[in-house]
């Protein structure tokens, strides 16, 4: 009698752990799906300073956005129109090619802030001209619904918001201890508004936004520096050179040398990581100093998790 209890019970554990095992594997999976999603409730706050009052965009945040959005254009635009060859440049001549722009790990991220800034500003009049925000007013209480769907313009603002600002951490950690060369590179306004500017940005945006920054979201930033990777890689077996004619866009991404080569891909990735990290960061405390100076706030969100 005993010998089948026991068996019974062997048998029984040895079940359990098995639908324990996919039960388990299964929120995990939820999990990072709710951590990597791009929803985020109430979806209005993409469109709102941390530092105003009320729910409905402020005619100085609009006026900010748009400030920000011309600036920084006009900034990409000039960094296009005005390349030269570098003036202590010595070797062969040269014919440049203005379409190499484009090539450059710093107009990507330079062209990621322009679309931010492009996105918010969107973003911004979508719900200034808004009549209604699924919100009831009620002895000028406002009712948010727990949950509303995100609407794709804030999803996709929020995205390259993310990919942005680590991209702008990186280049400019990176150009200035890796790429710059005194022998060849000037010290200009342009070289330091593209490859310094580009972090000031970001950190603008990161002091005055609403919208929270998820840590999961480090993985977007780390793609769009694999992505590169293998777009200098194709470059690379194509036959593509850089402005100078050298058969690498940087000499740290010589895929002349493979290894070397994917060993900085995958270091910047990681360093992404890291910057990520540190807007996460900036983001927390930007709330708490929000909660204590501003405790009645509308837009404080105390905890940057999935809410779907």
């Amino acid at each position: 009698m005993c010998k089948h209890v026991l068996v019974f019970m062997d048998t029984t554990d040895a079940a359990m752990k098995k639908s324990c095992k996919p039960a388990m594997l299964g929120r995990i999976w939820q999990a990072s799906r709710r951590a990597l999603n791009l929803e985020h409730s109430p979806p209005h706050q993409f469109a709102c300073c941390q530092w105003q009052s009320g729910h409905r965009p402020s005619t100085l945040y609009l006026t900010y956005r748009w400030l920000l959005f011309l600036t920084v254009v006009s900034i990409a635009i000039a960094s296009f129109a005005c390349q030269r060859l570098p003036r202590l440049y010595k070797g062969p001549k040269v014919e440049l090619n203005y379409f190499k722009w484009f090539i450059y790990f710093t107009n990507w991220g330079y062209m990621l802030i322009a679309l931010q800034a492009g996105l918010a500003l969107a973003v911004v009049h979508h719900y200034r001209t808004e009549r209604n925000l699924s919100m009831t007013c009620e002895d000028d209480v406002i009712q948010i619904p727990r949950r509303q769907k995100t609407p794709m313009l804030c999803r996709m603002y929020w995205l390259t918001h993310n990919v942005a600002t680590d991209l702008a951490f990186v280049i400019t950690l990176v150009y200035w201890t890796l790429v710059h060369d005194p022998r060849i590179h000037e010290v200009n306004a342009l070289n330091l508004l593209v490859h310094g500017g580009n972090s000031v940005v970001m950190l603008c945006e990161l002091a005055l936004t609403a919208h929270p920054v998820r840590a999961a979201h480090a993985l977007y930033g780390a793609g769009a520096g694999f992505a590169y990777g293998l777009f200098s890689a194709f470059y690379w077996a194509v036959g593509g050179t850089d402005r100078l004619g050298l058969p690498s866009i940087y000499p740290s991404l010589d895929w002349n040398k493979p290894g070397s080569a994917f060993g900085f891909v995958a270091l910047c990735a990681v360093v992404m990581i890291f910057a990520h990290g540190i807007a996460t960061f900036l983001a927390i405390l930007r709330l708490r100093l929000a909660s204590r100076l501003r405790p009645k706030s509308p837009h404080l969100d105390r905890l940057a998790l999935p809410t779907h």
